[in-house]
C-alpha cells in the first residue's frame, strides 16, 4: 500500500485483514464478563499492548509484571495494532474457567501487582507517575 504525502510516495505497510474469529471471541468475552470472570479488559488498538497495559495500570492505579510477551519480536509484541486482540485481567482462581469459556488459546502475560510500576521484559520498570505524565502530556 502506497500513500502520497507532500508529493512523495511512502510505503506504509500492509493494512491488517479483519479477524474472522473476532465476533465469536467478543461473544465469548461478553459471556465471561456477565459471569463476573473479567476484572478489566482493554483492546489492543492505538499503541498496541504497551499502551493498553499502561492505560490499565493508570486506570486501576496498580502495577503489572509482564513475564512473557505474545511474540518473540519485542517491538511487534508491544506495539502491534492488529485487530481482534484484547488484554483481559482475570483472577488466578478464575483463569481455567475463563480459558474454557473463550474456546481458544489464551496467552498468560503476567500478573497485576500492588507495586507502582509496569515491568515489561527487557525494559526498565516504568512508574505509574511517569506513565500518567506521558499519558496526559506533562513535560
Amino acid at each position: 500500500h502506497l500513500d502520497i504525502v507532500q508529493g512523495r510516495s511512502i510505503n506504509v505497510g500492509t493494512v491488517p485483514s479483519p479477524d474472522p474469529d473476532a465476533p465469536a471471541r467478543y461473544r465469548n468475552l461478553h459471556r465471561a464478563i456477565r459471569s463476573r470472570l473479567v476484572q478489566s479488559c482493554h483492546d489492543l488498538s492505538e499503541g498496541g499492548l504497551a499502551v493498553a497495559l499502561a492505560e490499565m495500570c493508570i486506570g486501576g492505579r496498580l502495577g503489572a509484571t509482564i513475564e512473557q510477551l505474545p511474540h518473540e519480536d519485542v517491538i511487534a509484541s508491544l506495539f502491534s495494532e492488529s485487530t481482534g486482540r484484547l488484554v483481559v485481567e482475570v483472577k488466578p482462581s478464575d483463569l481455567a474457567e475463563f480459558t474454557e469459556m473463550m474456546h481458544e488459546r489464551v496467552h498468560v502475560l503476567g500478573k497485576v501487582t500492588i507495586d507502582d510500576h509496569l515491568q515489561l521484559p527487557g525494559i526498565r520498570p516504568i512508574g505509574l507517575e511517569e506513565l500518567t505524565d506521558a499519558f496526559v502530556g506533562v513535560p
